[in-house]
């Protein structure tokens, strides 16, 4: 709007752009292109890492949660290195399973402090058995996966090795479940926490 013989009128006006009006759009164009490229893309890069790190742990939390409920200890090892855990982790996408093992852990009820590891089916010795000296105990079947998560868009910088954004993030992710079955088996005498 604007006042021609005193009266307001809403023709447009025939006024061009000021020159100063063009270089502030140029400024702020290049100011938006760097926002977008220094904060905004970057948090976007890096905002599906929690979300791969959360599928991977609840994977790796159900594998271990299902090979405890195994009828004998033997049982669970062959599942786990007969099974499909690493496909199931591949399939998250970004998700790269560099190692996994499986043990299992027997800590004494009366001296937490002391705990034996075993990474192999019949390596547990009498003293850690239900009903022995070491006794009562708690046994826990422990699965630890080393991994590598990579963001949704790897920068390639020679030289430069920044995880999350040039290189993938490595983790390290362990998980227990409770060993349900401390039964022993009627025809070998055998616990199946040891068989």
């Amino acid at each position: 709007m604007y006042k021609q013989n005193g009266k307001c009128s809403a023709a447009k006006s025939n006024h061009l752009r000021s020159p100063s009006g063009s270089a502030q759009l140029s400024e702020f164009g290049a100011a938006i292109f760097l926002l977008f490229s220094c904060v905004v893309i970057p948090l976007i890069d890096l905002s599906i890492i929690p979300v791969r790190l959360g599928l991977g742990k609840s994977i790796v939390n159900h594998r271990v949660h299902q090979l405890a409920q195994s009828e004998c200890l033997s049982e669970a090892f062959k599942s786990f290195q007969e099974g499909d855990f690493n496909t199931g982790l591949a399939r998250i996408g970004g998700f790269n399973a560099k190692s996994t093992r499986l043990s299992l852990v027997a800590t004494s009820v009366k001296n937490p402090d002391q705990s034996m590891i075993v990474n192999r089916p019949g390596a547990l010795p009498g003293d850690w058995l239900p009903g022995g000296i070491k006794g009562p105990c708690l046994y826990r079947l422990d699965l630890t996966v080393d991994a590598e998560i990579e963001p949704l868009i790897t920068a390639r910088v020679p030289g430069v090795q920044i995880p999350g954004l040039t290189r993938p993030i490595p983790f390290h992710l362990r998980e227990e479940s409770n060993w349900e079955n401390l039964g022993c088996d009627p025809s070998s005498g055998e616990f199946f926490v040891n068989k």
